[in-house]
């Protein structure tokens, strides 16, 4: 809902990817109306089916929602829809929209994130999140231009 499939499948460890259903209609479309049994089993499996879409049309409500409220309404502004707001859209397509808008790092913004990248470790912090967090500005850099130091940030790691 929320990932590609391959990204999913990544994370998930070979796992199928998520499908998305379809909306299985007001009624089951094949009924069996000489047959009392068949017929109810058929309704209660689709009446399951309502109730599975349903509920996977609220969780994609409940992550757009999150989405859209996470962020400044101006990174959204130019996919809003007058009419039915983010609606038109799954946070799939949130997340990948947010993914590509922006403006490029300016040197100043590069040299401010050069400077968290290489700042002396303070101890409190744990090593884990040290790293995820170097990764995180390194990943920002290298979308910049700025090509990957692994051997620096190793060295000033050893330190």
């Amino acid at each position: 809902m929320i990932l590609s499939d391959a990204d999913y499948t990544t994370i998930s460890r070979n796992g199928a990817p998520y499908e998305i259903f379809d909306n299985p209609g007001p009624y089951p479309e094949n009924v069996d109306a000489t047959d009392a049994v068949n017929r109810e089993r058929q309704v209660a499996e689709h009446k399951g089916e309502v109730k599975e879409y349903e509920m996977q049309l609220g969780a994609m409500s409940w992550a757009r929602k999150a989405i859209v409220g996470a962020v400044q309404e101006c990174w959204l502004s130019e996919i809003k829809s007058p009419h039915v707001g983010f609606n038109h859209l799954t946070p799939f397509e949130l997340i990948t929209h947010l993914e590509t808008v922006g403006a490029q790092l300016d040197f100043i913004d590069v040299t401010e994130l050069q400077a968290e990248l290489f700042a002396p470790w303070d101890q409190v912090e744990a090593p884990t999140s040290l790293f995820e967090r170097q990764d995180r500005i390194e990943k920002q850099l290298v979308k910049a231009g700025i090509p990957a130091q692994a051997e620096l940030r190793l060295a000033l790691a050893r330190t």
